[in-house]
């Protein structure tokens, strides 16, 4: 048993990189740009006619890796290497990114875009005059000689300081200026480590970031002809997590990322943390769920078994048309009708049950008691509403498992030896008789995180399923992808509590 559950385990990793490239594969043909539904109406009315519209579009690609080829963003989703030894992605495009040491000058229309690497190509939104200014504003920094005009260095700094505290475009122009003086000097071979120092202590004043790499500089560049790679490698690490809208996958101080290594990701609006918003949200989803399960089976095999112990009579027959009627009505109209016949707004005091959220907005003051009763009174009409379709499934199931099992030779021989009916019935047959119920608990756990989406929606609940619901509506890639993923997660541990409760129900069947 445990080698089997253990090989079971190891097989799910693969099938679940599996579903991820087939979800991944879909997310991508779907129509819709995920940057446009971000950046909002102001980038629709600009993204036709150019302007800052275009520019937040493109810098919103670039922050979340959608200019990248496909096999690439998805080996960075999958992980578990989410980077070199030197900090640079180990799954790359031509086009996109390349490492520092094989980038080259390029011609660019500006003086402030020359030499600059591609991975790191700013979106500048400036006229040329205010571009022609921050070039001579860097290179004033860089080429300052304190031994002939004292004092000149520190101005030359603080007027750099100045121009990028005025916006924070500024900003993130001065520091890709800056950074780009850093590459120039490196890819010229320079060893001016006055210059070096001036840029990268303006670089600090300007992002409030003390580069601890910084230091290796100093001692490395005493030894080592390229010294200054030690502090742009650190400037690079620092400008691709926090550089104001650049690629920010690469973290450079982690190594590992990715789903292999439980990481969700970020949603792309709000940069909160997937896998956090996904715990606090299956917290609520999960309970009312297996409440659903459980109450499901309770209610759906006893009916099961009486309508095989009253088949053919009146009994069998009502309980056949009442439980398809329930599982005809469509869930989001069984809720609204819940809804008008029971709820009211909350007002319990009446004898109606509330409808929305799953406490009342005073549970706060609420003592231990007082509010898990109010959360039960919440919860009764999302789970009715959730449990309802599933009963005449079920008991069908178990109906037609249980006539299969009597017309047995063992259950004749039982009530020829003159045990009673209800011996029969729960000594014998019933165990039998669960093995197809069994089979469908690996299809019911998806299924009901599914319809967890309308009864959310409609019950104001915030769980799962009101989140992959809201992910779909922003097309926010790793909320679509963590909830699909744990949907499918949940089928295969169905599958496997399945066939681990055969061998439970019936020892004939063995899990080799």
């Amino acid at each position: 048993m445990i080698a089997f559950i253990l090989r079971r385990l190891l097989l799910m990793i693969p099938t679940t990189i599996g579903v991820a490239l087939v979800i991944f594969s879909l997310y991508h043909i779907a129509p819709g740009d995920p940057a446009l539904i971000a950046i909002g109406s102001q980038a629709d009315a600009t993204a036709g006619g150019g302007g800052d519209g275009d520019s937040r579009i493109d810098q919103f690609r670039r922050e979340h890796g959608l200019d990248r080829a496909f096999f690439v963003q998805f080996f960075d989703y999958i992980g578990p290497f989410n980077l070199s030894p030197d900090g640079h992605p180990w799954f790359t495009s031509p086009r996109t990114e390349r490492k520092i040491e094989d980038v080259e000058v390029e011609g660019r229309d500006t003086p402030v875009r020359q030499g600059l690497p591609a991975e790191i190509e700013p979106l500048y939104s400036t006229t040329d005059a205010e571009r022609e200014t921050l070039t001579t504003l860097v290179a004033n920094v860089t080429s300052s000689d304190e031994t002939t005009d004292p004092g000149r260095a520190d101005a030359a700094m603080a007027d750099l300081v100045a121009y990028a505290g005025q916006s924070a475009d500024n900003r993130d122009e001065a520091v890709a200026a800056m950074m780009q003086g850093l590459f120039s000097l490196k890819l010229g071979g320079s060893t001016d480590e006055p210059g070096i120092v001036r840029l990268d202590a303006t670089l600090e004043k300007v992002t409030g970031v003390d580069i601890q790499a910084s230091l290796e500089y100093f001692d490395a560049a005493l030894f080592e002809k390229d010294g200054v790679r030690h502090l742009l490698k650190s400037w690079f690490a620092w400008y691709y997590r926090d550089g104001g809208g650049y690629r920010v996958r690469n973290r450079g101080e982690q190594r590992f990322g990715g789903l292999l290594t439980g990481e969700l990701g970020l949603e792309m609006q709000s940069k909160a943390s997937v896998g956090d918003e996904l715990k606090k949200r299956l917290k609520v989803t999960v309970p009312l769920s297996l409440v659903s399960v459980i109450l499901s089976y309770l209610i759906a095999l006893p009916l099961g078994i009486i309508s095989v112990r009253r088949q053919g009579t009146r009994v069998d027959g009502a309980l056949t048309v009442g439980l398809f009627v329930l599982y005809s009505i469509p869930m989001f109209w069984a809720g609204l009708m819940l809804i008008l016949a029971f709820g009211k707004g909350g007002l319990t005091a009446d004898g109606l049950l509330p409808i929305l959220g799953l406490h009342d907005k005073d549970a706060a003051s609420f003592g231990p008691i007082r509010y898990a009763w109010d959360v039960v009174l919440h919860s009764i009409l999302p789970i009715a509403t959730l449990t309802y379709g599933s009963l005449a499934y079920l008991s069908r199931q178990m109906r037609a498992g249980m006539l299969e099992v009597i017309r047995q030779d063992y259950i004749r021989t039982a009530r020829a030896k003159g045990l009673s009916d209800d011996r029969v019935v729960y000594k014998h047959a019933l165990r039998n008789s669960m093995i197809p119920v069994l089979t469908l608990l690996a299809s019911i756990l998806p299924i009901l995180i599914g319809g967890s989406v309308i009864v959310e929606l409609i019950f104001d609940i915030p769980g799962m399923g009101q989140y992959a619901y809201q992910g779909l509506l922003r097309r926010d890639f790793n909320i679509v992808m963590a909830t699909t993923l744990f949907v499918g997660v949940m089928t295969q541990f169905g599958i496997l509590f399945s066939d681990i409760a055969y061998s439970l129900v019936d020892p004939r069947i063995r899990l080799n």
